[in-house]
């Protein structure tokens, strides 16, 4: 996947989540974790660039996912230390947004070895180019959609006050 695929993918999985995280703490921590899981969706191909890093390589594995959390934690205690479990929040929401990256680039022929280098285990469902642009748009539009769809539902719920008998 390109980049507006891996950020619509990422919207899509975090999109069901943003309404029980409301639930139980707060719209701003859902829309923050929206904006974490949406943030990280590309971190993994900060190796494109990079002349000593194959892409698709140490930034594609659950290691780099499990950093990406550590560090998300880490930076959500420093932004909001009010937060209630705000490591675990953002460590759950860092690593799910790098392991959605992962299983983005799986469905790709060029796929990834996720537990490299304990496990030489190449992955690849090979079911589309990651240069498909119109995979990639869909992706983007449904996940915006469903976002933002959760979103709307998420706020209109909380103004509704059931009638009390």
């Amino acid at each position: 996947m390109y980049q507006e695929g891996h950020s619509g993918f990422n919207a899509l999985l975090y999109a069901p989540f943003l309404p029980l995280v409301t639930s139980r703490w707060s719209l701003e921590l859902a829309l923050l974790g929206a904006l974490l899981a949406v943030g990280v969706a590309n971190l993994p191909d900060l190796d494109q660039p990079l002349p000593r890093i194959r892409h698709r390589g140490p930034t594609h594995t659950v290691w780099f996912a499990v950093v990406v959390g550590l560090i998300a934690g880490s930076g959500l205690i420093v932004v909001g230390p009010s937060i209630p479990q705000a490591f675990q929040f953002g460590f759950v929401i860092g690593t799910g947004g790098i392991i959605a990256h992962l299983a983005g680039d799986v469905v790709t022929p060029m796929g990834i070895t996720p537990f490299a280098p304990v496990w030489n285990a190449h992955v690849t469902l090979d079911w589309f180019k990651s240069k498909n642009s119109r995979i990639n748009r869909a992706v983007l539009l449904l996940g915006t959609v469903a976002l933002f769809g959760s979103l709307g539902l998420t706020v209109a719920y909380q103004g509704f006050v059931p009638p009390t008998s």
